[in-house]
């Protein structure tokens, strides 16, 4: 299928609403901690997350042309590497930033947290393994040809859904509560939530929706946006101002506006040539997994700030029209600006075919030595004895095996398939010869003495361990890249371009 580059752009202005989420501007303006303005721009936002499942499902669609079973593999061994890096990073962000270790135990809640929710780490990555099962589930009833009873399953399954959203306070029984169960915690999940978008997106293409949506021009479906967003305002408005219904992900008009958006893309003049939105869309999936980091450090510059110990400070800050109208578009801006710039600079020094082969594998193994010297028990003792040679013996082995199975079966590739194991553990040695030298020379220790708390605000996160780790994390990348480079340079697989079909 040849690309259609408004749904890149489309992606970047979800990203947008994802910020706006995320970001929680107006939320106490006014005083009135969920006033209009915070919650319309909170419904309005909405309409992201079910996009991208809907897209994800269109496109998958048009795989069935080509190898399907090898195709859905690399698609969903893709959506496992992103998971598995950025649970890791961010599982070190919320222990060295929030102190919140996971317990060493593996119970059954943290099971469903880690492979199901996908919330282990940040709330945020809760959409890779929705995405990833939503569209396993695809697959497999494209194998027993059911792919229309799916939807009907799927669907029902999402009305069942808004029982776990703002529905709630109208209804009778109650089936979604973190407080009681492990699995239905809430309805923002593979089943009730990414599996309808997923196959709702699979269907519109079965059914070449795109000749129905051709039937008016852009601007109809433009206009039935807003029309639907201003709907779905309304009733996310009435469920939460008039019977106490939750903030939710999704509204019954989050429907038609998914639909719209769908039609839109669908519809606008195509073009030859990708949009500077359209080429920042087509990275919408990076931005999403790594805008956590930059979100908590603004975070944290508001609690250096005291907005989260005094209360005028954060009556000051919240009702700062300019503070609350400008946050999204400086923090967006920063983000595109450090990814795109960080990228660039690595596809310079190391090339494109090495950094796209190589860089999850290459966060994990920074991610895992990272969290095996400084990850805590339930007493904010040591999780590890890292003073330990036996133990530091075995964190060597688990990460050779690790970084084995990662690369060996995540990361598909007729020559990566085939580069010798010893390669892959010699490449693991090295790095965790890297990361040990760092821990007994005492340079990461140093990294951390730079934190000041009490200081200016700005001079306090910039010195804070989320600024100085990510810093670290970021070099250190390059430093495993760069040992990757020398052991598996001639095997380097060319990478299909994939500016003009998808």
């Amino acid at each position: 299928m040849k690309r259609v580059y408004a749904f890149d752009s489309l992606k970047l202005l979800a990203i947008l609403a994802i910020f706006i989420i995320h970001y929680s501007i107006f939320k106490a303006y006014g005083g009135e901690v969920e006033n209009a303005i915070y919650l319309s721009l909170n419904i309005i936002a909405r309409f992201a997350v079910p996009f991208f499942f809907a897209i994800a499902g269109y496109l998958y669609y048009f795989q069935r042309k080509t190898d399907i079973n090898r195709y859905t593999w690399r698609y969903l061994a893709k959506l496992i590497r992103m998971y598995i890096c950025w649970t890791m990073i961010y599982l070190l962000i919320s222990g060295m930033i929030f102190r919140s270790w996971y317990p060493a135990e593996f119970t059954e809640s943290l099971f469903y947290t880690a492979f199901y929710h996908g919330t282990l780490g940040s709330e945020i990555m809760w959409f890779m393994p929705a995405l990833t099962i939503a569209v396993l589930i695809q697959f497999i009833a494209n194998k027993f040809n059911a792919s229309t009873v799916l939807f009907v399953i799927a669907s029902t399954l999402h009305l069942i859904g808004l029982s776990g959203q703002s529905y709630q306070p109208l209804l009778p029984f109650e089936l979604f509560n973190s407080e009681t169960n492990v699995f239905f915690v809430n309805s923002r999940d593979p089943l009730f939530f990414g599996l309808f978008y997923v196959s709702l997106g699979h269907q519109l293409a079965k059914m070449n929706a795109i000749s129905f949506f051709k039937k008016m021009p852009w601007p109809v479906y433009l206009l039935g946006g807003i029309l639907f967003s201003g709907l779905s305002v309304a009733e996310g408005l009435w469920l939460i101002k008039g019977h106490g219904g939750i903030i939710a992900d999704y509204y019954l008009m989050t429907l038609p506006v998914t639909l719209s958006f769908v039609g839109l893309a669908l519809t606008f003049p195509r073009t030859d040539k990708p949009s500077l939105f359209a080429k920042a869309g087509e990275h919408s999936g990076e931005i999403y997994l790594n805008h956590g980091v930059l979100n908590t450090m603004v975070m944290s510059l508001f609690f250096h700030m005291g907005a989260f110990t005094n209360p005028e400070i954060n009556a000051a800050l919240s009702n700062n029209l300019a503070l609350q109208v400008l946050l999204v578009p400086a923090a967006f801006t920063v983000n595109l600006v450090l990814y795109f710039t960080i990228r660039k600079v690595f596809h310079r020094c190391f090339g494109k075919q090495l950094v796209s082969a190589y860089r999850e594998s290459a966060m994990v193994l920074s991610a895992f030595w990272l969290l095996f010297l400084y990850a805590q028990d339930g007493q904010n003792g040591s999780l590890f004895d890292i003073n330990n040679p036996v133990t530091i013996a075995k964190a060597i082995l688990v990460c050779c095996i690790s970084y084995y199975a990662f690369l060996r079966w995540l990361t598909p590739g007729s020559k990566q398939m085939t580069v010798p194991a010893y390669k892959h553990i010699g490449v693991a040695i090295v790095v965790s010869g890297y990361w040990l030298a760092l821990s007994i020379t005492g340079v990461l220790n140093s990294v951390l003495g730079i934190y000041q708390m009490d200081i200016n605000p700005y001079l306090a996160v910039l010195s804070s361990p989320l600024v100085t780790f990510s810093a670290l994390i970021i070099l250190s990348v390059g430093v495993t890249l760069t040992i990757q480079k020398l052991a598996y340079s001639p095997r380097l697989e060319p990478q299909k371009q994939m500016g003009e079909s998808y």
